[in-house]
């Protein structure tokens, strides 16, 4: 049997992840896959994070693939309209935050 993992597929094993969810604050959300996190970061984000969850494709308006932070860390970031935010993320918005943060761009 053939399996293939596409990355940032919503068919990978939600196991694999963690996930800092701040769609109701800030309408995104934060995907890490645990095996590229250092054993300090892992246990920071595991900590104040969820294991073992995906980001929700409901309402999501794009994310950006392998986005790398001030920090060094990479992550999947998605973003979502119907927050408390004033205004949503326009896709133009994020598709030139996550080139000028090394990701890859994917529409919804």
């Amino acid at each position: 049997m053939l399996t293939a993992t596409v990355h940032g597929s919503s068919g990978e094993n939600p196991s694999a992840f963690v996930i800092c969810e701040r769609i109701k604050r800030q309408s995104i959300c934060e995907e890490y896959r645990l095996s590229t996190l250092s054993a300090t970061d892992r246990q920071l984000i595991t900590k104040h994070c969820t294991v073992g969850k995906r980001c929700p494709d409901e309402n999501r308006i794009g994310r950006c693939i392998r986005y790398t932070d001030p920090d060094g860390l990479v992550f999947d970031k998605h973003y979502y309209r119907g927050s408390k935010k004033k205004h949503d993320w326009s896709s133009s918005t994020i598709e030139e935050t996550c080139i000028q943060s090394g990701g890859k761009y994917e529409d919804g």
